[in-house]
């Protein structure tokens, strides 16, 4: 097999000075597209080797656009030049990284993927219209909030299913639905004790759905006392139900690897390393803050 190396060739695209100095990037989507790229590369009858570079490549950097415009803040109120640089920096990078996309695979000649990674997008972007009108109302659990998270995370991998080879696909799809879940737990996970960064998230409405009535209304407000929220994160244990979301995930992907024997362990063991590694660690400035 082709030796991985999307994030390499995707650093000439993400990594721009002016956009590290001034304001903050998503983390790349490594263990989706490493998931892509590999199950791509089996269709050895179907695909050429650079193929499956090239589609796994694209569809990080669609998905890094989309998690940069997700970035962008929406609170009202008076910022800084600093904070107005680095809200211009995201919508103008989220629109960059999309429209390399689109220049990469017109290159190659490749219109149907345009097609099917275009069409991805706009149901992603129509979900999240969806749930942001829930939750502004507050029409939103726990439950409902990871599902809708998980799609949008592994919509853009799921429609290129139709290059995975046939006998692969239901693998892919638990896989895929899976690491997708692993990655948004992380993400939550390390915005989990700042109120602003973590407002929405799977943590505050799980706090919310088991707060009384007054903690529901001061969660319902704007700028909620990170003390406070530091006090409910501890009161209703929502890290360990964050934690054993990850650790059932986790779980699952190990047993379907098991059943699959053929499909790299080595490989997955890579990928599952960073989840691993929470898991494992203590966290003792979490259980004393």
């Amino acid at each position: 097999m082709k030796p991985y190396r999307v994030p390499q060739l995707a650093k000439k695209y993400v990594e721009y000075d002016m956009i590290q100095q001034h304001t903050e990037m998503p983390t790349f989507p490594d263990s989706r597209t490493r998931l892509l790229f590999m199950f791509l590369n089996r269709n050895v009858q179907e695909l050429h080797a650079s193929e499956g570079e090239l589609y796994a490549l694209v569809t990080s950097l669609v998905q890094m656009g989309l998690d940069t415009h997700d970035m962008i803040d929406t609170l009202s109120g008076i910022r800084s030049p600093e904070e107005m640089r680095s809200r211009q920096l995201k919508v103008l990078a989220g629109d960059y990284f999309s429209s390399r996309f689109y220049q990469l695979l017109a290159m190659a000649g490749r219109i149907t993927a345009i097609s099917k990674l275009s069409e991805a997008v706009c149901e992603v972007n129509a979900g999240k219209m969806s749930l942001y009108g829930k939750m502004k109302h507050f029409q939103l659990d726990a439950a409902q909030y990871l599902c809708q998270m998980v799609r949008f995370k592994k919509e853009l991998f799921l429609s290129l299913t139709s290059l995975v080879a046939e006998q692969d696909q239901d693998v892919w799809e638990q896989l895929l639905n899976e690491f997708a879940l692993c990655d948004m737990l992380l993400e939550e996970w390390d915005k989990r004790l700042e109120p602003d960064k973590s407002r929405f998230g799977y943590m505050f409405w799980y706090v919310y759905g088991n707060g009384d009535r007054n903690e529901q209304a001061m969660l319902s407000e704007d700028g909620t006392d990170a003390k406070a929220w530091r006090m409910l994160v501890l009161k209703y244990k929502a890290e360990d139900a964050l934690l054993d979301k990850l650790r059932t995930a986790v779980l699952n992907i190990q047993q379907v690897l098991s059943a699959n024997q053929n499909t790299g362990d080595e490989e997955f063991e890579r990928m599952l390393e960073p989840f691993l590694k929470l898991l494992n660690s203590p966290h003792p400035i979490v259980r004393e803050s």
